[in-house]
């Protein structure tokens, strides 16, 4: 994948992920207050307490994802976009096209993995 291209690409995924953390946050706007705090803690709070950590878990895992994009397009900025982290070859372009923010080639990815 050229770099203007994975540019384009990189920056669209930033943009949703920014919209989707955006409109998570937005939905979240009351803290639930702690159940523990409270005498009469029912099942509403437990049910207010479960969303709100599954949407602090999905934002977290948002985050990370911006993290990977940003650094994907430090990357580019560097022009070490599409070299392997580990072994320093060339990631496959149907990789990068897949995975555009990918830092290890298809190999070095399963051994990390094992």
């Amino acid at each position: 994948m050229d770099p203007a291209a994975a540019r384009t690409a990189l920056t669209h995924e930033r943009d949703r992920l920014q919209r989707d953390l955006a409109h998570l946050r937005g939905d979240a706007d009351a803290e639930p207050r702690d159940s523990a705090d409270r005498l009469d803690a029912g099942p509403d709070d437990a049910v207010a307490t479960h969303d709100h950590e599954f949407d602090e878990s999905v934002a977290e895992g948002l985050e990370a994802a911006l993290a990977e994009v940003g650094e994907a397009l430090g990357r580019i900025d560097a022009g070490t976009y599409g070299r392997c982290v580990d072994c320093g070859g060339e990631i496959p372009p149907k990789r990068l096209a897949a995975l555009p923010a990918s830092v290890r080639c298809v190999e070095c990815q399963r051994k990390r993995e094992r």
